[in-house]
């Protein structure tokens, strides 16, 4: 089998239907598990990361990470022609895309949208069973709304025979509705790629009765029963995992992220150190976080410039023993001429790749307006002591200003005036950082306010305005704060 031309560490920023394509990055067989979350045809909006503190206090609202409507358009049908005669040759799944859309009566419309969502995930789901190993599983995340059609793709792919369980990972919380039961869980679908597959039990402690303190698996019965002293095995319903809510420490804003807990089960049972693992609707990189701990190799994609940046800061603030460059980007700028060429392509495509790169957790508009963010395109947050007087540092943030062009002595001024605004109004907004092209730095440093900040805790001191320069920033450096932040220079 062909060695899988990659890092044991790597980052896509692509559409993964584009990777998942390509033999020569993805051969055959050479993936070990998969797990995959992806959109469920929710019909929603997700945002990146955004503290609701800001929302509160300030007049801006999120940046979407993605929109969860699909339609059908000349992409699903090239889709459709592709699984009846192309590269991806299935004529009985075709021949189900097309059933469900007279099934639900859909048109070539933009309102097809369920077909439109199935196609995508068939054509995707088909790459994904190229290049899983014969001994490999697949793990596919949803919701009711969508899990059943799921399933049929699954069954069509996979083979109804290679069907192992339907898992529903069970959770409580939110809001309750008037005249429907809360909708509190999630179905996981896995299956094999073929009759042979890694699988390692995983045990909990037996239950006890709250009075009697007797096994919850002897009330009942008088039958004599030996039990295996690492507990009995987990099975198909989990309900002792929490949903992430905001005061824990692992939950970084991240429209649809998942627990830790989560990922680091399904891994342990499908997989063994070594093993390679896929996730290719990355997100916030909870997989190969887990992956990353459990001692195995893993591959992330994602299709959007904020991802890979963030994930790679997640995991260098969790794993100090890696380096920047243990962590190999595909599909991000790696030189000066990458990022020219996409500030030229998409600037705003740009500034989520700066942002992610730097270490910010959000990015912002105005509403209302046409593309003004009020000088504020992303937010980092670290700890400052702001007086002699306190006991404990405060969360604090950093206000992230990207120009992909040219810098006006006024874009400069602005940033300072955005950060004090913001202050007086009640978000604890220290300082600045403006990101822009070398050519520009000049203009930077001549108008930018020179006034220092002091963390009197740590008795140091670090620029009001910090000016960091694309070519830098391709180079390593980074913001300075004296508290800490999650991203990390080389």
């Amino acid at each position: 089998m062909n060695e899988l031309n990659c890092n044991n560490r790597t980052l896509f920023a692509h559409d993964n239907l584009d990777v998942l394509s390509d033999e020569s990055t993805m051969p055959d067989e050479c993936i070990d598990l998969i797990y995959l979350d992806p959109p469920f045809n929710s019909k929603s909006k997700y945002n990146l990361p955004f503290p609701k503190e800001y929302k509160q206090k300030i007049d801006l609202e999120p940046v979407m990470a993605f929109n969860d409507t699909w339609t059908w358009g000349n992409d699903c049908v090239q889709h459709l022609k592709r699984l009846k005669n192309g590269s991806f040759r299935d004529q009985q799944l075709a021949d189900l895309i097309t059933l469900t859309k007279r099934i639900r009566q859909e048109k070539n419309t933009s309102k097809d949208s369920m077909s439109a969502y199935l196609i995508n995930m068939a054509v995707r789901l088909k790459a994904m069973q190229r290049v899983l190993k014969t001994t490999g599983s697949i793990y596919l995340h949803c919701d009711p709304t969508a899990s059943h059609y799921l399933k049929l793709l699954m069954d069509t792919i996979f083979g109804r025979k290679n069907f192992r369980n339907e898992c529903l990972w069970c959770y409580s919380g939110g809001g309750v509705p008037k005249s429907d039961f809360p909708r509190k869980h999630d179905v996981i679908l896995r299956y094999t790629k073929s009759d042979r597959w890694t699988f390692n039990v995983l045990r909990k402690s037996y239950g006890t009765h709250a009075k009697s303190g007797r096994r919850a698996t002897d009330l009942g019965g008088t039958r004599s029963v030996e039990y295996n002293p690492k507990g009995t095995p987990i099975n198909n319903w989990w309900s002792d995992i929490k949903p992430l809510i905001n005061w824990h420490k692992e939950r970084l804003g991240y429209p649809t992220q998942k627990p830790l807990k989560l990922l680091k089960r399904i891994i342990e049972v499908s997989s063994n150190e070594g093993d390679l693992i896929l996730d290719p609707f990355c997100g916030c990189g909870t997989t190969v976080h887990a992956a990353e701990e459990l001692g195995r190799h893993w591959i992330g994609i994602d299709i959007s410039q904020f991802s890979n940046g963030l994930v790679r800061n997640r995991l260098r603030n969790q794993f100090p023993r890696l380096s920047k460059s243990a962590i190999e980007i595909r599909g991000n700028p790696i030189t000066v001429h990458d990022a020219i060429q996409l500030a030229k392509r998409d600037r705003y495509e740009f500034e989520k790749w700066v942002c992610g790169e730097i270490g910010a957790e959000g990015m912002y508009h105005s509403p209302g307006s046409r593309g003004a963010d009020g000088g504020i395109d992303g937010i980092i947050p670290f700890y400052h002591t702001s007086s002699r007087k306190q006991r404990s540092a405060d969360q604090a943030y950093a206000i992230v200003q990207v120009k992909s062009g040219k810098v006006t002595p006024d874009n400069v001024k602005a940033l300072s005036t955005t950060v004090r605004q913001h202050k007086d109004h009640g978000f604890n907004s220290i300082c600045g950082v403006f990101v822009c092209f070398d050519e520009y730095m000049r203009t930077v440093e001549n108008n930018r306010d020179k006034t220092k900040v002091t963390d009197y805790f740590l008795n140091k001191s670090f620029d009001f305005i910090q000016p960091i320069s694309v070519e830098g920033l391709l180079e390593g450096k980074l913001p300075y704060f004296p508290g800490g932040h999650r991203a990390k220079a080389a």
